[in-house]
């Protein structure tokens, strides 16, 4: 069942239930409140009659005094304190009797289709003994007047069905239209593969256009994505294409000359591993950048500045026999330890890469911590200086091959220099060496999912 169809559907259905209810109170209240019309009006004929009989000092002529106060086709009927009749005066040709019920103001039944009201009270007769007169009355007007409002109240129900429909129509063209619209926008999207968003009203607040809005914003992340996905997938499989032909052109060397060259055997066997490695250090960095535009949890922790930086040197000096200089002031900072250690790892590493002489690694604090890795080493053009960050962009390509560099590695910096709410800036010339200058906040913050 489509949607429009339950809308109407139900919004028909529980006005018609609010109608019916209500148009039913209102159809037993009238009743309610005539019948006890009625009835105060009969007891104030009863209470008539009582003083009317009071006065007299005789039983003779008494019927007189009751037919001025018989209701019109009704009966009055006066028993003794033994149940005994002791006169009955009625204006119908049919007898009628009502049993009263106990403790009841008044009592109602019906007889032949007719509402008949009965009421008793007491009185003292001429001759003194106590009797009680039963005032018996047809209510046929009420019959009449409800069985009018029954009509009128049917009528109102069945023309209230009109703007019913028409407010459930107007109800489904401002809630079920935006979502047909949003559905058939999203079907195109999956039969076209395409990123299609629609138009926005910024003028209207409602829950439409929110959802409009995110399914816009929806549309441009998975856009966004897709571009990345297919970026990521031509520049893997590009750059691995370069090391897998190598492999493969040793692999063939070897097996067509064999292993009785001792030299062409260890040069293959050297490019084979140099560029298996290659190919690990790229499928890992691709790892890390695929994984840091990903939900990357953020955990924060207070720490000493200097052992930290000095713990880094020590690594990088002890697997690759390299110098490095640090100095920092005594601190404490407040950030994700091991993100930040990835971070200036990944330079360290480019300085080591390009640059024999000795690497400085220099810390300052001020409002905020500020650290500058600088490297003696070949530089990086002009040119190329706001394309470092780009995936896969490298300087030279031949000199960033034998050193293993697949233009991955800043990449991923900047991912984590985002989720550590830090700032890159680097400052390079040709033969004079780089200095990249990192600044981030002295307090990382709380644990959370960037």
């Amino acid at each position: 069942m489509k949607l429009n169809t339950k809308v109407n559907i139900v919004s028909i259905a529980l006005t018609m239930i609010i109608l019916i209810s209500s148009f039913t109170g209102v159809y037993f209240l009238y009743e309610h409140f005539a019948i006890t019309t009625e009835a105060e009006q009969l007891q104030t004929r009863a209470l008539e009659l009582t003083t009317a009989i009071s006065a007299l000092e005789q039983t003779e002529g008494i019927d007189t005094v009751l037919r001025a106060y018989i209701p019109t086709e009704g009966a009055i009927i006066v028993r003794d304190a033994n149940d005994q009749p002791v006169t009955r005066l009625q204006t119908t040709a049919e007898k009628i009797d009502i049993t009263l019920q106990k403790n009841e103001l008044y009592t109602v039944k019906i007889i032949d289709g007719i509402p008949y009201i009965a009421m008793g009270t007491p009185m003292i007769w001429p001759d003194e003994q106590i009797v009680e007169a039963k005032f018996i009355q047809p209510l046929p007007t009420i019959t009449e007047n409800l069985n009018r409002l029954f009509i009128i109240l049917l009528v109102m129900t069945l023309l209230a069905l009109i703007p019913i429909y028409l407010a459930s129509q107007l109800l489904v063209s401002l809630i079920v239209k935006p979502v047909t619209k949003l559905t058939t926008a999203m079907e195109r999207n999956i039969q076209q593969s395409s990123f299609e968003q629609l138009a926005v009203n910024k003028r209207s607040k409602d829950e439409m256009m929110q959802m409009t809005a995110t399914y816009n914003l929806l549309m441009a992340q998975l856009e966004e994505l897709h571009d990345k996905q297919q970026q990521f997938i031509g520049n893997a499989s590009h750059e691995l294409k370069t090391p897998l032909t190598v492999i493969e052109s040793y692999a063939k060397l070897l097996k067509r000359r064999g292993t009785e060259n001792v030299a062409v055997t260890e040069e293959a066997l050297q490019a084979i591993i140099q560029e298996s490695a290659n190919m690990k250090h790229l499928i890992e960095q691709m790892l890390t950048l695929a994984k840091s535009a990903e939900t990357t949890k953020i955990t924060v922790r207070s720490f000493e500045l200097v052992p930290f930086l000095q713990a880094i040197a020590a690594n990088v000096q002890t697997a690759y026999h390299r110098e490095i200089h640090v100095k920092a002031p005594d601190a404490v900072i407040t950030t994700d330890e091991a993100m930040l250690k990835q971070l200036l790892f990944i330079f360290i590493d480019n300085a080591r890469k390009y640059s024999d002489d000795v690497i400085e690694l220099l810390a300052t604090i001020d409002e905020q911590l500020h650290i500058q890795i600088r490297d003696q080493g070949i530089g990086i053009p002009k040119q190329d200086l706001p394309h470092i960050f780009n995936r896969f962009y490298r300087v030279d390509k031949d000199r960033n091959r034998k050193t293993g560099g697949v233009g991955i590695g800043l990449s991923v910096a900047q991912e984590l220099a985002l989720h550590l709410q830090a700032t890159i800036d680097v400052e390079s010339e040709l033969g004079q060496g780089t200095i990249i200058r990192l600044s981030l906040p002295l307090h990382g913050g709380h644990s959370h999912e960037a």
